[in-house]
C-alpha cells in the first residue's frame, strides 16, 4: 500500500493553530480532560456547539460540560438538551452493539473470523460510559476470502439494502432514534489490505463488552497502527481522539516502535504529535539523518 503524504495540522477539516475553536477541539480529543482551556470561557457556547458537532465531539463536550464544574453560563435548558444529546447517542449505540453482537454470533456461526472496527469497537473500550463515541455505522473486518459468505449472512439477517459502497448493506428497524442501521465489511485495514497480515489480526482479536455479550475487537497494538493509518490518510478529529486514546492504552506504543513501522504509521504519529504534543513526543528521525515525512524538521 502506498503511503499517503504527510499530512499537517492544517489538513483537520476544522480551524487549528492557535484559534479559539481548535483549543476546545484539542480538549475533547485529549484523553485528560482535567484542563479547562481558557477558550471554552471566551468562545460563545453556539461557536463551541458548532466545532464540535462538525467533528463528532458534541457527546465528549456534553459529558465534559455537564460533569466539569458548574458553569453559571449554562442554563437550565442548554443543560437539558446537552443531557438529551448524550441519552439520544447512548440509545443509538446500544442499537448498533446489539445488532453487531447478532452478526458476529450468525458470522462465528459459519466459521467466518471478524472483529469489530472503529466506532463501534471504541465506544465502551476507550470512552468513559455513556455512549460517548458517535459514530453512524458497523464497520466489520473479514478475511477477502469469507467476504462473500459474510454478505450471504447479512443479507439473511435482513440487510438487503445497497449502502454508500459496494459492500455496505442496510435494514431498516423500526426505531424513530435510529431509523436504520447499516454495515461495513471491509477486507483490510488502515495500515495494510495484505491479507496474511489481516488473518494474523483477526487471530489475535481480543474481547471487549460492556456488561453484556462481548464483541471481537483487534488487539491494541493492531487498533494503534490502524487508526494512525486512518488519521495519515484522512484527518478527522473523531480520528485524533481515538488515536489520542490508543496510544495511551496500546503496548508499545512509544516512538521508538513507532520508527520500527511503516511511513503511514510515522505521519498518523506526527499528526497526532502535533495537535496533543504533551500527550505524545514527535516521531523519531528516519534512520539515515534528516527528516522523513513523518516528522518536522525544526
Amino acid at each position: 500500500m502506498n503511503a499517503p503524504a504527510m499530512p499537517t495540522a492544517e489538513t483537520l477539516p476544522l480551524p487549528v493553530g492557535d484559534g479559539p475553536a481548535a483549543a476546545v477541539l484539542r480538549w475533547l480529543c485529549d484523553p485528560r480532560p482535567d484542563i479547562r482551556p481558557s477558550a471554552l470561557a471566551s468562545l460563545p457556547l453556539g461557536a463551541v456547539l458548532e466545532a464540535a458537532i462538525d467533528a463528532k465531539l458534541v457527546c465528549l463536550l456534553a459529558h465534559r460540560l455537564l460533569g466539569g464544574p458548574a458553569d453559571a453560563s449554562l442554563s437550565r435548558p442548554m443543560r437539558s438538551v446537552l443531557g438529551q444529546i448524550g441519552r439520544a447517542n447512548t440509545l443509538h449505540n446500544r442499537l448498533h452493539r446489539g445488532e453487531a453482537v447478532r452478526i458476529v454470533r450468525a458470522l462465528t456461526g459459519r466459521d467466518v473470523p471478524v472483529a469489530v472496527l472503529n466506532g463501534l469497537a471504541y465506544d465502551t473500550a476507550l470512552y468513559p460510559p455513556g455512549g460517548l463515541r458517535q459514530f453512524t455505522d458497523i464497520d466489520l473486518l473479514v478475511d477477502a476470502a469469507d467476504r462473500d459468505a459474510a454478505l450471504d449472512v447479512l443479507a439473511e439477517l435482513g440487510f438487503t439494502q445497497p449502502g454508500r459502497g459496494a459492500h455496505t448493506r442496510r435494514r431498516t428497524t423500526g426505531d424513530a432514534l435510529t431509523p436504520t442501521v447499516s454495515i461495513d465489511i471491509t477486507t483490510g485495514l488502515g495500515h495494510t489490505a495484505d491479507p496474511a497480515d489481516v488473518r494474523a489480526a483477526l487471530a489475535r482479536t481480543q474481547a471487549e463488552g460492556d456488561g453484556g455479550e462481548a464483541l471481537p475487537v483487534l488487539a491494541r497494538a493492531d487498533a494503534l497502527a490502524h487508526a494512525l493509518a486512518r488519521l495519515a490518510a484522512r484527518p478527522r478529529w473523531s480520528g485524533l481522539a481515538d488515536a489520542a486514546r490508543l496510544a495511551l492504552a496500546a503496548p508499545g506504543s512509544s516512538r521508538e516502535a513507532v520508527a520500527a513501522v511503516s511511513e503511514p504509521l510515522r505521519a498518523g504519529w506526527a499528526v497526532l504529535h502535533s495537535h496533543l504534543p504533551d500527550l505524545v513526543p514527535g516521531p523519531p528521525p528516519v534512520a539515515g539523518g534528516g527528516p522523513g515525512r513523518g516528522e518536522v524538521a525544526r
